[in-house]
């Protein structure tokens, strides 16, 4: 049987330091297993069953790489730049999970920083809904160390987080990220939990056989599939050429636009900008803000940029027409019925010497009108799911603590919200080993939907009924409360302040995780 580790072990990961570390893997009966790493060395047998677990250390921290080895037989597995430090879970759900280029104009300089010692491994989205999965069944994953190469993709959150800690203490920091956007805190859950909180696992049950799922993302596949093809089909922009800077558009209405678009299916826009003679053939970029849903956008006709979801930033490069006048054209396609682009968002053309405002004026033209896009059911969603698939495969992990931003998924029903993360936290920590693993939350900021298209008079009054069910977990010992709801931006989802965010929780975790006796701070609250 062949040398087996779990894949959380690779090359240039961290190993928590003061504290016993556990690896498991699996290796041929009988064999002797020897794991090496500095002066610490760890030698066992491999079980009957082909399993073995071996500890190591405590080490302390050590910032020069070096080799863990795993030996047994002939065989031999060699972890190279390994490094001794701290290690953060950081979990949740989409903000958490946001990239660093996904903030690229607010901290540019971020994307050119680097930092050997500052370390991400990015846990593959898993879903297992036939029960957890073992660290041995875990996908494979590769750490990382920050640098401009690999920044884009760390956790904006997290590297703010990491780095402030890192200021601080000048030990090694790795972060396992662990965030997945729109997931509810039941996906994060174990069944035991589940059942005793009296969460429905009904639909995950129907889907924990893997034809079953499979079958079921095939038809909805097939659906969306061709609910697209009619929409294209049956859109008389794509058919008349609307994006071309020679279609006649004066008989279009002119129109705001943020002006909300009803229904579903295709909406054009159209405007034309003067390009002097000194920016023609430039590099520039155009900056939209968000829209719901699904944008196509044209520069004389010619496609510059797609987003197919409704949250990202919208932020197309390009290089300008040699020509003194040029057409954008907008494609919005809306699929659940009401849309548009959200307001009082930041909209310009730019190159490095000149500014295009595009607030208007603007041209609208209904392309086409569709049914609604047909329902996808998100299996990372279900109950378990997510627990299973990537949270029970660390187990054993030694950590300093866990971060969690969570809750979005969760306003529809705040109620009980308390009880939810107490479980999680409970069974996180035995699941770590660690019945007093620091665990810091950070607070949901201020979202306002209700400025833009879909008003509900009750959003507020939910997000604030969950902000206060944050606040009650605080009962529990060794846990803390970021302030978040001033960082938020009312009309995105996704606000761009992960600076804020990441250093209040670092500041945080000096009282909570590392014991500092600080000056009290009206941002944080905990519980030691």
């Amino acid at each position: 049987m062949q040398l087996q580790i779990p894949a959380l072990f690779g090359d240039s990961m961290v190993l928590q330091r003061e504290r016993p570390l556990t690896l498991t893997g699996r290796g041929e009966p009988g064999q002797p297993v020897t794991v090496t790493y500095a002066t610490s060395t760890s030698t066992t047998t491999v079980a009957p069953d082909g399993t073995w677990t071996a500890a190591l250390g405590p080490l302390e921290a050590h910032s020069e790489p070096g080799t863990l080895t795993i030996t047994s037989g002939t065989e031999r597995i060699d972890l190279h730049d390994v490094v001794v430090g701290d290690v953060w879970l950081m979990a949740g759900q989409s903000n958490m999970e946001l990239w660093l280029s996904r903030t690229k104009h607010a901290y540019p300089e971020a994307l050119e920083a680097t930092d050997p010692l500052l370390r991400q491994v990015a846990v593959p989205q898993t879903v297992a809904l036939a029960g957890p999965l073992t660290p041995l069944e875990q996908a494979p994953m590769t750490w990382q160390t920050f640098s401009p190469a690999t920044a884009p993709d760390f956790s904006a959150v997290g590297y703010s987080f990491a780095r402030t800690l890192r200021e601080r203490y000048g030990v090694p920091v790795g972060i396992i990220a662990t965030g997945v956007g729109g997931t509810p805190i039941s996906s994060w859950l174990p069944r035991a939990d589940l059942e005793r909180l009296g969460i429905d696992l009904a639909p995950a049950d129907a889907l924990a056989d893997p034809a079953a799922a499979a079958g079921l993302q095939a038809r909805e596949q097939a659906d969306g599939a061709a609910h697209q093809t009619t929409l294209d089909a049956t859109d008389a922009g794509l058919a008349e050429g609307w994006a071309s800077p020679s279609y006649d558009d004066t008989t279009w209405d002119h129109a705001p636009l943020t002006d909300p678009v009803p229904g579903s299916g295709a909406t054009w826009f159209r405007t034309t900008l003067h390009v002097p003679a000194a920016e023609r053939g430039k590099p520039a970029t155009i900056f939209l803000g968000t829209a719901t849903d699904m944008d196509q956008v044209y520069v004389d006709g010619e496609q510059v940029g797609v987003t197919y979801y409704q949250f990202p930033p919208r932020s197309y490069d390009l290089t300008l027409p040699d020509a003194e006048t040029i057409t954008i054209a907008l494609r919005l396609l809306t699929f659940g019925g009401n849309g548009g682009w959200t307001p009082f968002r930041n909209r310009f053309l730019a190159t490095d010497t000149h500014t295009w405002d595009l607030t208007g004026p603007w041209k609208r033209r209904t392309g086409t009108t569709t049914p609604d896009a047909p329902p996808t059911t998100f299996l990372r969603n279900l109950p378990g799911a997510l627990f299973n698939g990537m949270t029970a495969p660390l187990t054993g992990t030694a950590l300093t603590g866990v971060c969690w931003y969570q809750g979005e998924a969760d306003t529809s029903h705040p109620d009980g919200y308390a009880h939810r993360l107490t479980a999680l936290i409970g069974t996180w920590r035995s699941l770590f080993g660690d019945d007093r693993l620091p665990v810091l939350i950070q607070q949901l900021p201020h979202w306002d939907p209700s400025s833009g298209r879909s008003p509900d008079p009750d959003h507020l009054a939910r997000w604030e009924a969950l902000r206060d069910e944050q606040r009650a977990v605080l009962t529990l010992p060794r846990t803390g409360l970021a302030a978040g709801y001033d960082v938020g931006e009312f009309n995105d989802l996704h606000p761009q302040d992960k600076r804020t965010v990441g250093e209040r929780l670092a500041r945080l975790a000096t009282r909570v995780a590392y014991g500092e006796r600080r000056a009290p701070n009206m941002h944080e609250l905990y519980h030691l």
